[in-house]
């Protein structure tokens, strides 16, 4: 055969064996990220899986002009750069908090990605009696009632949230405040042992960028995450990685800022704060 030709056929060869290689990889590595996100967030990507992202469900008490009429449209436009707003005044039902659509943004964009997974974005109003199910639910207990109903579950053994603050089942308060220029939150996953296969996930802060905040450290950072909860159950892939707490820092305004501030997983013992170096803080 013709050394010219010979050439050719291996460089034919060896460009199929890349390619073929180059696909084996890009599918492994997908299968690899897929299997490490269901460990962390605690439940299992199985064809048709429902996830209900679920938000605060807000109302407008009655309000009325300096005549005493009732005010129906009392929302307007807030100012951009450009021309002024038009002149208009509108109404809603049920408002929703901005930074609980942000939250469910991120979130959304963490789970549309596994194949089979279906989010579904509802009124914590309209889950009050449903426990069965996988939920992800944002904000804390007084805007949230599935936060609420969450917290108060015997599978939290870990945070207690107030008006004031964090503090940990113990009673032991969480030295975190919100200020104008800083905010804190923490991401909670919990499994309810009662019902098998189930997770339930909190995106919660002190004020509104706490809670966006968490949810982008969530959908952004989870590997970061996984590693640094429980490093060995992570990089030895059987042990389950354990329900845990992560109290995060977040300037206002800003929630790609998010870094983490402490981590708590379960333990045989009740809770255990874990130990993590630089680079789990930063969130790199």
């Amino acid at each position: 055969m013709d050394a010219d030709v010979k050439s050719l056929l291996f460089n034919v060869l060896g460009g199929i064996i890349v390619s073929l290689l180059s696909f084996v990889y890009v599918v492994a590595r997908h299968k690899l990220r897929a299997f490490h996100l269901q460990r962390l967030v605690g439940f299992s990507f199985k064809p048709n899986t429902e996830v209900r992202m679920i938000y605060g469900q807000l109302m407008l008490p009655q309000i009325r002009d300096s005549a005493g009429q009732p005010i129906t449209h009392p929302y307007v436009k807030p100012p951009r750069r450009g021309p002024p707003p038009q002149q208009a005044s509108y109404s809603m039902e049920h408002p929703v908090s901005e930074c609980e659509v942000r939250a469910a943004a991120y979130i959304a964009s963490l789970l549309g990605s596994p194949q089979g997974l279906h989010p579904m974005l509802m009124a914590d109003a309209d889950t009050v009696t449903l426990l069965d199910s996988t939920f992800v639910s944002f904000g804390g207990p007084g805007s949230n009632y599935k936060t609420a109903d969450i917290l108060a579950s015997s599978a939290n053994i870990f945070i207690q949230v107030s008006t004031s603050g964090f503090s940990l089942i113990s009673g032991q308060a969480l030295p975190y405040s919100c200020t104008n220029s800083v905010d804190y939150g923490f991401v909670l996953r919990l499994t309810p042992p009662e019902l098998r296969g189930r997770s339930w996930i909190i995106c919660a802060g002190l004020g509104e960028w706490g809670t966006s905040g968490s949810a982008w450290y969530l959908a952004n950072r989870w590997q970061t995450l996984a590693r640094t909860v429980h490093p060995f159950a992570y990089w030895l892939g059987l042990p389950a990685i354990p329900d845990f707490l992560a109290i995060v820092r977040v300037v206002s305004g800003q929630d790609q800022s998010t870094t983490v501030e402490r981590i708590y997983r379960r333990a045989a013992s009740g809770t255990v704060e874990v130990k993590y170096g630089q680079l789990a803080k930063q969130g790199a």
